[in-house]
């Protein structure tokens, strides 16, 4: 008899791992996937800098999921009978549970989201109707891609290269594991005229005088600004989360407590260090991937190691490449080559998603 493999959630890691489960005769895979549409993320740099297609950057999820696909929501992942329950009051048993439904993101009055084509396009359109001097790029704390504010910077740079740009950055310290990445970004930076600002913890944001002030009271005033805001797991998973409001995995296992079949992938996991990125959901699926396989057979399990690599806009037709995991890290450029790939990873993505490459 088949096994059962229930994801939760069509995103990056989910459709990875589902649709390279799917190629198993042994395993019976499904989906439970609310969206229509799937949505490259890092595709909103491209949007708002003029450098990328909307069209690109989204396909519907009949597109992308080559298994069972259900539209639902799931409110509640029952570990002690192996059972997820959705909305619509069906019940669906599982052999192995892998949850990968993202994070959700605070709402802030007047700034769109980052990570939603819908926040894309109006990214695009106030930075296509700016026409002040002040732009503020910034964060509140926990962030989806720490390198993503540092990207956007360097891109609207080049569509205002007489604008004042400030970066507020919350994290006054990056962990050891980061100093590459932070240091070839910051360098970056100041070679772009972008002020970063570091510890810049936001307390409040007076959007009728536009002014953004710090937990420590510094202030800096702005004519347009792009601010992601914090992320926590779902209502939905309030059960499992920790007081990060993420779910908790052994970082080595990406398991879930003591169950051997239940794991958690991507945004919603308690890992920050290395940073929550597209690039580490990707390794975390691959390895669960193989996870579910070598249990299947019988063979020992694994240790994820942390790996992620990722290229990154510096502008100006340049890019640079950082490589992570939980010992080691580095970074390279900015050169065009890493330009070029992180660009026409817009294209290769899809690929990816679909289980036919990497």
């Amino acid at each position: 008899m088949k096994k059962k493999v229930v994801i939760v959630g069509g995103g990056n890691a989910g459709s990875i791992v589902a649709n390279k489960l799917a190629k198993n005769h042994d395993l019976e895979v499904m989906v439970i996937e609310p969206s229509e549409y799937h949505y490259y993320q890092p595709g909103t740099i491209d949007i708002v800098g003029g450098i990328g297609k909307e069209e690109e950057m989204i396909k519907n999820n009949s597109e992308i999921l080559n298994t069972k696909w259900i539209k639902d929501y799931v409110t509640k992942v029952d570990f002690e009978n192996h059972t997820v329950i959705l909305k619509s009051g069906d019940k669906i048993g599982y052999d192995y549970v892998i949850i990968s439904a993202g994070v959700k993101n605070k709402e802030l009055e007047g700034f769109p989201h980052w990570h939603t084509i819908e926040g894309a396009k109006l990214m695009k359109e106030m930075a296509d109707n700016f026409e002040g001097k002040k732009i503020v790029v910034g964060y509140f704390g926990l962030i989806k891609c720490p390198a993503a504010p540092f990207e956007l910077s360097f891109i609207l740079r080049q569509k205002f290269p007489k604008a004042e740009i400030t970066l507020v950055n919350p994290v006054a310290q990056p962990p050891q594991i980061q100093k590459p990445m932070a240091e070839i970004l910051g360098k970056r930076a100041k070679e772009l005229r972008i002020q970063v600002i570091r510890g810049f913890k936001i307390k409040n944001v007076d959007k009728q005088n536009k002014i953004i002030e710090s937990e420590n009271g510094e202030k800096v005033n702005y004519d347009l600004a792009f601010i992601d805001t914090p992320i926590k797991a779902g209502e939905e998973f309030s059960n499992l989360v920790d007081n990060s409001g993420l779910i908790p995995v052994n970082k080595e296992t990406l398991r879930f407590k003591d169950y051997d079949n239940v794991f958690a992938i991507g945004d919603i996991t308690s890992i920050t260090t290395p940073p929550k990125t597209g690039a580490i959901a990707h390794f975390e699926a691959n390895y669960v991937i193989k996870e579910i396989q070598n249990d299947l057979y019988g063979q020992g399990k694994g240790k994820f190691d942390g790996s992620a690599a990722c290229a990154v806009y510096s502008g100006y037709g340049k890019g640079s490449f950082i490589y992570m995991n939980y010992e080691k890290s580095y970074a390279l450029g900015p050169s065009s080559i890493f330009f070029t790939a992180k660009k026409a990873f817009a294209s290769i993505y899809w690929l990816t998603v679909e289980g036919k490459i990497l």
